[in-house]
C-alpha cells in the first residue's frame, strides 16, 4: 500500500479514536460521582453484597452501645412486639395468610427495614396491610385501631380520604349505565380532555393506566419524532419502574440507551448541547428538593441523612438553561409530574418555574389513587403516524 495513504489512514483512525475518547470522557464527567450517577457500577456492587443478618446480641448493639443500653432496647422491642401481637391480632393474621399468595407483600415486608435487621423485625414487630375504612385523616384496621394516615397514600391523596370517597362514588354513578365498555368513551372523557389541555397548556391528551405508562409513551413519541435512540434522566430521579427509566438497581436488564447524568451540572448541559443521539430529557420536579438524591420512599423513615429545604431560585435557573439547551439541539423536554401533580401551582411545574416543556406526564393524583396516567403535548409530538409514510406508525 502507498505509504502516504497508509499514513493518512492511520492519522484518520487516530483522530476518530481521539474523538470517541473525548466524547466518552465528556459523558463520564457529566455523571454524578456517586453510585446514583453510575448505574452500571451500582448494579455490579449490589450483585456482590451477600446477605447477612444481625443475631440477637448484635441486633441491639450494632452501634456498640453498652450492655445497659442494649438491654433496655431489647426489653422495649419485645414489649412493643407483644403490644403489636395483641392490638393488631386480626390484621396481622390476615396479612400473614395473604402474604404467601401476594408477592407485593413479600417484597415490601422484606425491605421495610435494612436487610440486616429484617428477620427479627419481621418476626417480632410485624405490621398489617389491611384496613376496613377511612375517616378523614384516620385509617381503621380490622381490629378497630384508629391510625393516622401519615403518608397520604404515597402522596396521591391530595384532598383527603373523604373527598376521594365522595368523588369516586359520583364518578361510578355517572358512568354506571355504560358500565365497562372498552374502546369507546363516556361523555365525561370529553370534559376531562378540555380540563387537562387548559391546565397543561398543551394541544392534546392521551390516557394510560399508570404514570409509568404515560412516561413510556412520552419517551416513545420523542424517539419516534426525533429519530434518536437515547433518553437522559438525572441521578436519583424516579420516573416509574419501566426498565429504560430505572436502569440501575431493580432492573435485571441493562438500559443501554439511557444516560444518567448529574442534575444542575454545567457538564450535563455540555453533553446535551453536543450529542446528536439524545431524543429526550426527563425531569421530575421533586428533584428540586434534593438534586441527585434518590426519590423519597419508605426507607426515609429510617434515614437520618435526608435534608429539608431547597434552593428553588437556583433550580429555576437550571431548568431555564436546560430548556434552552434542549431547544437548541432538538431534544424533547419532558416534565414528569406524576409525583407532584398540581401541587406547585394550578398549571403545575411549568407555571411555578416559568418553563414550558415539550411534553408533560401525570399519574395517580388525577384519580385520587385510581389507576390512571396522562400524557399532554403539542399536536406535532402527540401524532402517532406520518402523513407521507402512512405505515410508519408509533403504536400505543
Amino acid at each position: 500500500m502507498n505509504p502516504i495513504l497508509t499514513g493518512l489512514l492511520a492519522v484518520s483512525a487516530g483522530a476518530v479514536a481521539l474523538t470517541k475518547g473525548h466524547r466518552r470522557l465528556t459523558l463520564s464527567r457529566a455523571k454524578h460521582p456517586g453510585l446514583g450517577g453510575h448505574v452500571r457500577m451500582a448494579k455490579r456492587i449490589a450483585g456482590q453484597i451477600p446477605f447477612y443478618t444481625y443475631g440477637e446480641d448484635r441486633f441491639f448493639r450494632v452501634d456498640d452501645a453498652p450492655d445497659a443500653i442494649a438491654d433496655q432496647r431489647r426489653a422495649g422491642f419485645e414489649r412493643l412486639g407483644g403490644l403489636f401481637a395483641t392490638r393488631f391480632a386480626q390484621t396481622l393474621a390476615l396479612t400473614k395468610e395473604t402474604r404467601s399468595g401476594l408477592s407485593d407483600l413479600q417484597f415490601t415486608g422484606a425491605y421495610r427495614v435494612p436487610f440486616q435487621f429484617r428477620e427479627k423485625v419481621r418476626t417480632t414487630l410485624a405490621t398489617g396491610a389491611f384496613y376496613q375504612r377511612s375517616e378523614g385523616p384516620i385509617l381503621v384496621d380490622l381490629d378497630g385501631n384508629r391510625l393516622i394516615d401519615l403518608t397520604g397514600s404515597y402522596g396521591v391523596n391530595l384532598f383527603g380520604n373523604d373527598f376521594y370517597k365522595q368523588t369516586m362514588a359520583q364518578g361510578a354513578a355517572m358512568v354506571a349505565d355504560l358500565g365497562g365498555v372498552l374502546g369507546s368513551f363516556h361523555p365525561v372523557v370529553a370534559d376531562n380532555v378540555r380540563r387537562l389541555t387548559t391546565l397543561s397548556g398543551m394541544d392534546e391528551v392521551s390516557f394510560h393506566m399508570s404514570g409509568t405508562e404515560a412516561v413510556m409513551q412520552a419517551v416513545r413519541l420523542a424517539r419516534y419524532h426525533t429519530k434518536r435512540p437515547r433518553l437522559v434522566r438525572f441521578a436519583g430521579a424516579y420516573h416509574g419502574w419501566w426498565g429504560d427509566v430505572q436502569p440501575g438497581i431493580g432492573n435485571p436488564v441493562p438500559a443501554d440507551r439511557t444516560l444518567t447524568l448529574a442534575d444542575m451540572s454545567e457538564r450535563t448541559l455540555k453533553v446535551l448541547a453536543t450529542r446528536k443521539d439524545i431524543a429526550c430529557v426527563l425531569v421530575n420536579p421533586l428533584q428540586a428538593m434534593h438534586p441527585n438524591g434518590s426519590a423519597p420512599s419508605d426507607g426515609q423513615l429510617v434515614d437520618g441523612g435526608r435534608k429539608a429545604g431547597a434552593d428553588l431560585a437556583a433550580y429555576r435557573d437550571w431548568l431555564h438553561r436546560l430548556a434552552e439547551t434542549c431547544r437548541a439541539n432538538g431534544i424533547v423536554l419532558i416534565f414528569d409530574e406524576v409525583f407532584m401533580g398540581f401541587r406547585l401551582a394550578k398549571g403545575g411545574m411549568p407555571e411555578y418555574f416559568g418553563v414550558k416543556p415539550d411534553l408533560i406526564t401525570y399519574g395517580k393524583t388525577l384519580g385520587g389513587g385510581l389507576p390512571v396516567g396522562v400524557l399532554c403535548g403539542p399536536a406535532h409530538l402527540m401524532k402517532r403516524w406520518r402523513e407521507d409514510r402512512p405505515v410508519d406508525i408509533c403504536f400505543a
